[in-house]
């Protein structure tokens, strides 16, 4: 039998095996329901009160100017290149603007949701499939109407390749952070020199690629660096927690202002407190560079156990755990990568980080009543502090173990790694 014969009997084969399990057809059920609640709540079939689109009909302005060969000038784009693709992708088909866009986040959903089936089938863990199909609901009709599940897919895909395939593991972040930035952060997961440099390599051929038919296509694309340095105190920000504890306390409206396309707290205070935050951004990732090193120096020194994939996705919801925490625009949409994050690290994480995971699940549904009472944003944003201070913490642990226990653990799961590969090899 030729390769492409042995490949097409493998994959008929799993095609077979997931088709004839039975938690497969109920993860499918469940999927079609709560996206059909997500979608009942746009309000394609009311005839009341209309469909709400929310941001869709800016991304319909958007699509507009760039199917015209402009990049838009607004001070609401903010996005790296990629997006203008994405923008355009509702546009094939013919079909209503905001009605193909929903479909397409929808498409995403789906595969989200089979990447995390991947990794449960992997893990022999099934809760992050059950976080992402019950959790993503809880933030409403928001996920089909924001386009943060496009960058959440490639940055799941990416940790579901992470130590297996660099190249492609590179890509898949390079092509996550072309629409939106964060992506990226996942390349701090891999912990091998070699790999990780051909990952950052294939990382940023997909970036550069990007920019270079985005420029071609539209033109000049420095506009998003402009919009983005400008941004002040958004109120959805944990920094806004102390102007709504006050407003709780004295019933002094907190000063909100329309600028840079969203809601910004008004004073020269928030100014200032958005100016520390750039400084605490910086100073996150300075310690997530010095947590690789010593990670990367402890295996060499033996310690396998720290080389689990498990550790490196650990690594990775920490990480943009704390970005998002000290983070001047805490967008409500923000919640998407963290449910996405939450998925895997509940699947394929370590048991470590399982509790601030579902003080993050917690904060998501606490995310839902955002704008109806300050105590709901307080609440979630000290839950979300909490999680990253817990998460922080547990990862500094892991570098504190006795190397000796750690070793030990290192060749179990080393003989474990081998197991699950052979049995990868059998399916």
């Amino acid at each position: 039998m030729t390769a492409s014969g042995e490949d097409l009997t493998r994959l008929s084969g799993i095609v077979r095996s997931v088709l004839s399990n039975r938690l497969v057809w109920i993860w499918i059920a469940v999927w079609i329901v709560t996206r059909a609640l997500m979608v009942v709540q746009v309000g394609f079939w009311n005839h009341t009160s209309g469909v709400e689109l929310q941001d869709v009909n800016s991304y319909e302005s958007w699509s507009n100017y760039l199917a015209e060969g402009h990049m838009p000038t607004d001070e609401g784009w903010q996005y790296p290149p990629g997006a203008a693709f994405l923008m355009l992708l509702p546009r094939i088909g013919g079909a209503p603007f905001g009605q193909s866009f929903v479909v397409t986040m929808l498409l995403f959903d789906l595969v989200g949701l089979a990447l995390i089936g991947v990794l449960a089938k992997r893990e022999h863990r099934v809760t992050g499939v059950w976080v992402w199909l019950l959790a993503m609901p809880l933030l409403q009709m928001l996920p089909v109407l924001r386009f943060d599940l496009v960058p959440t897919v490639f940055a799941i895909a990416a940790l579901v390749v992470i130590h297996r395939r660099p190249g492609w593991f590179g890509v898949l972040a390079g092509i996550g952070a072309s629409v939106k930035v964060w992506p990226i952060a996942v390349l701090f997961g891999e912990w091998d020199r070699r790999r990780l440099g051909l990952a950052i390599a294939t990382a940023l051929a997909a970036i550069a690629a990007t920019f270079l038919v985005a420029g071609i296509a539209f033109g000049e694309q420095s506009t998003f660096f402009d919009n983005q340095g400008g941004r002040g105190l958004e109120f959805e920000a944990v920094a806004t927690s102390p102007w709504y504890v006050r407003e709780m306390v004295t019933g002094e409206q907190v000063n909100e202002v329309g600028r840079h396309g969203s809601v910004e707290i008004g004073s020269n205070v928030a100014d200032a407190v958005a100016g520390l935050l750039k400084w605490l951004a910086l100073a996150v990732l300075i310690a997530a560079a010095l947590w690789w090193l010593a990670r990367e120096r402890a295996i060499r020194r033996g310690r396998t156990a720290l080389a689990d994939p498990a550790i490196s996705r650990d690594f990775v919801f920490t990480l943009v755990l704390l970005l998002t925490v000290v983070s001047r625009v805490l967008s409500i949409q923000y919640m998407i990568w963290m449910v996405g994050l939450s998925a895997v690290i509940l699947t394929a994480g370590t048991r470590r980080m399982a509790r601030p995971a579902w003080v993050v699940i917690g904060a998501v549904v606490l995310s839902a009543g955002l704008y109806q009472a300050s105590a709901n944003m307080v609440i979630r944003n000290m839950a979300l502090l909490i999680a990253s201070i817990d998460a922080a913490i547990a990862m500094y642990a892991v570098l504190r173990k006795p190397e000796t226990k750690l070793a030990t653990n290192g060749r179990a799961l080393a003989a474990a790694g081998h197991s699950s590969e052979r049995q990868l090899r059998r399916t």
